[in-house]
């Protein structure tokens, strides 16, 4: 898992996340924005509040901005998938009308 290091945003965890995904390994995927969920979570619990200084303005824009990334890429192959599954469907209709020709 990713090492979450008190007073810094938590990174996420990209690399990680692409390699589960990449092995259609949801469950880990899962945890690991869960993960990732919890730190953010916790970093910005209200008991901490003071731990959000100004200047770590840019370290939580980066995060934003990682994040966006992310679900854009997960957007993406979201819609791969769904062109797959498609395509799966067009071919499975074209078997089957062969097999009842076929009689």
């Amino acid at each position: 898992m990713t090492d979450y290091t008190a007073g810094m945003p938590p990174a996420l965890p990209v690399e990680a996340l692409r390699e589960a995904l990449g092995q259609a390994e949801l469950d880990v995927a899962a945890a690991l924005v869960d993960a990732h969920d919890r730190a953010v979570r916790q970093f910005l619990a209200p008991e901490d509040a003071g731990l959000l200084d100004p200047r770590q303005r840019q370290a939580w824009l980066n995060l934003l901005e990682e994040q966006q990334a992310m679900l854009a890429e997960l957007g993406q192959r979201r819609d791969h998938v769904a062109g797959l599954i498609q395509q799966l469907q067009r071919h499975q209709r074209g078997a089957n009308a062969y097999l009842q020709a076929m009689g």
